[in-house]
């Protein structure tokens, strides 16, 4: 008897969303300050936060604001890029923690809002790069809901790790122009509804108050 599953599209932005939700509680619940995990520049040491760094948050407002748009987000992504989402979602990743650990005030950067600028920013060029209609649909749709995090990457409250949102800008321009040109395919017009989901055989592989999203970093 076949069984109903979900598809690709909603499972991974879940299961992600799910993952960082589930970290802040247990933090919460355990009375401890996860902050150290975060990325702290141009040290060995902090280099671990490039890869923990987007599952610690400074506050359940943190929290809810950062899954506002995190989840939205990725869906869109596994859309467009059905069959190496994976790929890109891993550069974009890489790259914005990367670019903090080099870049970034000597202080712990903490927060998942680096990754949805990146989210963002790639979903928007790659639309643009890919020529395509779908694409180019969604772009539009990430200028008019998510427009006013441009200016994110402007130095401005001294507790938001505006240079996280800074690196996630920069990774999703660079990966658009890495992934979007590199197949004809890309595009949301061409996802398929019955993929095959996360766990099976073959692995196919971003809210009006988004300017209200911080990224906090710890002293």
């Amino acid at each position: 008897m076949k069984t109903n599953t979900l598809p690709t599209f909603i499972v991974f932005p879940l299961l992600f969303a799910v993952a960082v939700a589930v970290v802040h509680l247990m933090s919460e619940a355990w009375g401890v300050s996860a902050a150290n995990l975060g990325i702290y520049p141009r040290t060995l040491d902090g280099l671990k936060g490039i890869l923990f760094s987007p599952f610690i948050h400074g506050s359940k407002e943190h929290l809810f604001s950062n899954l506002a748009a995190l989840p939205v987000l990725l869906c869109l992504l596994t859309m467009q890029n059905p069959g190496r989402y994976i790929k890109i979602f891993s550069a974009l990743y890489i790259i914005t923690g990367l670019g903090v650990w080099i870049a970034a005030r000597q202080s712990y950067h903490i927060g998942a809002s680096g990754i949805i600028y990146a989210l963002a920013s790639y979903i928007f060029f790659a639309g643009i790069v890919s020529n395509q209609k779908g694409s180019a649909a969604v772009s539009l749709i990430i200028v008019m809901i998510y427009g006013g995090m441009m200016w994110g990457v402007l130095p401005s409250d001294p507790h938001i790790s505006w240079e996280s949102h800074l690196s996630g800008g920069v990774a999703g321009f660079i990966c658009a122009f890495i992934f979007a040109s590199q197949s004809p395919k890309t595009g949301i017009e061409h996802f398929d509804p019955n993929i095959t989901p996360l766990f099976g055989n073959q692995i196919h592989i971003t809210d009006s108050r988004y300017t209200e999203v911080k990224y906090e970093y710890k002293k």
